[in-house]
């Protein structure tokens, strides 16, 4: 096994840090002080700046960890495992950060915190369901081969409930509050769209640096795990 932790350079970590911690505030104020609102929702149509990327992020997170596992199971290789898991382990993080904030949109726009009748808020519930089984599973498995090849299967059942999330607003007809798809409409006026994407390219650099240091932090442990084996 190799035991070397490959990292950037301080250069090169500290341009990331710097870069993402200036495009997320940047985003925020931006956010709050820069485009008009909708009228039917006054202020809290802000949250929109970052409800929407952190969704997309819990949506790619297990597209990602499935075709890392995808790669685990064909080369047997445990960087791939390692990588589907810190992909997955991101998607529930970002998950719940839109479990909370869509509440709170929800509240102010429709009235109620959560639509029992809106397929994407249930299709949403049911994706984080399904990460918690995969690290529900995968602790409970001892055996770190075994570990690997069941996390590789869950992470298509995962793969699975993240593209039914983001059709269920497409291909489902949705009686529920939840607005439809913002791609390919022309509805956004110009200072939202430039806000909107801003914010897109902002919570994407954080999930890179996220991504880079959880699977540092994960190798390390794995380095640890394996050492004091060698001197059990």
């Amino acid at each position: 096994m190799d035991r070397k932790i490959k990292l950037f350079s301080p250069i090169v970590d500290l341009t990331l840090y710097l870069v993402t911690g200036s495009c997320l505030i940047f985003s925020v104020f931006l956010s709050l002080l820069y485009p008009n609102v909708i009228l039917e929702q006054g202020q809290s149509h802000r949250i929109f700046y970052l409800h929407v990327p952190v969704a997309w992020i819990a949506l790619y997170g297990p597209i990602l960890s499935f075709l890392f596992s995808i790669v685990y199971l064909i080369t047997k290789k445990n960087i791939w495992d390692r990588l589907a898991f810190v992909a997955n382990q991101l998607a529930f993080v970002f998950a719940i950060g839109v479990l909370f904030s869509g509440p709170i949109w929800a509240y102010s726009a429709w009235g109620v915190p959560w639509d029992r009748t809106d397929a994407r808020l249930q299709s949403f519930f049911i994706l984080c369901l399904t990460l918690a089984s995969y690290f529900i599973f995968r602790y409970l498995v001892i055996d770190a081969k075994k570990k690997a090849l069941i996390s590789s299967y869950l992470s298509v059942l995962c793969a699975v409930s993240s593209i039914l999330t983001w059709g269920a607003i497409r291909w489902i007809e949705n009686p529920g509050n939840h607005p439809g798809s913002i791609l390919g409409k022309g509805g956004m006026d110009l200072d939202m769209k430039q806000t909107f994407w801003i914010s897109v390219l902002s919570y994407h650099f954080l999930f890179l640096i996220f991504f880079l240091l959880t699977n540092r932090s994960e190798k390390i442990q794995s380095l640890r795990n394996t050492i004091k084996s060698d001197f059990a």
